[in-house]
């Protein structure tokens, strides 16, 4: 097993926001109740341990480091900003890459200060045109963050160093959004890097909207970028799959299956498997692990780590029959779950994966013509 070089890090464990389909604290898993709110120092520098540790003993340079929640924001300035700097005052040598995902609620000039002076890439989560975003990503009074959202993106966006640090716009999809009006609104937010999810959901919790519905909708929002032609606006969900169709070794948590090299680090020090098992069942992500007495080589050999991060070795008999599987993987692996067998299934958005990728596989070899016979295309 590979290992580890990303860490998402859930520096504070509660959120400001409470989205209807949020996995952390509306799906199956309650775990969250019982961490603490922020990660202390003692943990804090526990984790700095473990992680220098591990760089050194497997020669990784750089890491990479992903400040998550909850909503990371509400540890607070002065919080965020020593812990950027003791961690790379512990790395010493080592470069750390300091990811941060937000919902951009309150995200101000301060604190867009911060981010630019730490190189820290920000990913902002927005869920589409307001009438959609506000129906799920609400505050916990029900109030919708679509107007909050944006402001705190205009913030960071109008920095001198804005466009430098921001990462993407991150959405759930939401096959109800007409593809050309999501199209058109991400293209109106003046940010190029976008990318989506798909609900996290399992074949005891079927997602709200049918394989079909969802599979329509990602054709005709892939075309609407292929048509396109503009190398600077990224999908990144669309181009991860163009590369791998295009044979490119490459892969991430929910595209292509292959070894990841991710850890979880809650705010007590729990080391995770893959944050979404939170999804499938409570307590799963459970691993009795802990950077305050294990090493992370511990975490490698566990098996549930082992198959969040290479979830394509482990595939049940349709997916080691399918001809996209070395594309698709298996699917992300909290979206294979059910009670009955566990991992063994198919993705509960198998149809609709195996439809986007053999669409976008169409198009790649019809754009490449002849070169296609000289260029390795999977599945083709």
């Amino acid at each position: 097993m590979p290992p580890f070089t990303t860490y998402v890090v859930k520096i504070y464990e509660f959120c400001n926001l409470n989205c209807t389909y949020c996995y952390m604290y509306n799906l199956a898993d309650q775990s969250y109740l019982s961490k603490p709110v922020r990660m202390s120092e003692r943990t804090r520098d526990a984790f700095f341990s473990r992680l220098v540790e591990h760089a050194r003993d497997h020669k990784i340079n750089p890491v990479t480091i992903v400040l998550h929640g909850g909503e990371p924001l509400l540890t607070g300035k002065d919080y965020l900003d020593r812990w950027i700097t003791n961690l790379r005052e512990a790395l010493g040598s080592t470069r750390s890459l300091v990811r941060l995902q937000t919902n951009g609620i309150l995200l101000d000039d301060e604190w867009v200060d911060l981010l630019c002076r730490h190189d820290v890439r920000v990913g902002i989560s927005l869920d589409g045109p307001a009438e959609y975003n506000d129906r799920f990503r609400v505050d916990l009074r029900g109030r919708g963050s679509y107007d909050r959202v944006l402001t705190g993106l205009r913030r960071l966006m109008d920095h001198p160093r804005g466009a430098d640090v921001f990462g993407a716009i991150l959405s759930v999809a939401n096959p109800r959004i007409p593809a050309t009006e999501m199209w058109d609104f991400w293209r109106g937010l003046g940010v190029t890097r976008y990318d989506f999810n798909l609900p996290h959901c399992t074949h005891d919790q079927p997602p709200w909207f049918t394989q079909d519905d969802l599979t329509t909708w990602m054709i005709e929002l892939f075309d609407l970028w292929w048509a396109a032609d503009d190398p600077q606006y990224e999908i990144r969900f669309f181009k991860n799959i163009v590369d791998l169709v295009l044979g490119a070794p490459f892969s991430t948590d929910y595209i292509g299956g292959k070894a990841g090299g991710i850890a979880v680090v809650e705010t007590d020090g729990s080391i995770q498997g893959a944050d979404a098992l939170r999804a499938c069942e409570d307590g799963l992500v459970e691993l009795g692990l802990s950077v305050h007495h294990h090493a992370f080589d511990d975490a490698l050999r566990n098996p549930l780590v082992q198959l969040a991060n290479h979830s394509s070795a482990q595939l049940c008999e349709t997916c080691q029959a399918c001809r996209v599987r070395e594309v698709c993987g298996g699917g992300y692996l909290p979206h294979r779950y059910s009670r009955a067998r566990r991992f063994d299934n198919p993705s509960v958005y198998c149809d609709s994966l195996y439809a986007i990728i053999s669409h976008i596989r169409e198009r790649v070899v019809d754009s490449l013509g002849s070169l296609a016979k000289e260029t390795h295309v999977a599945g083709v």
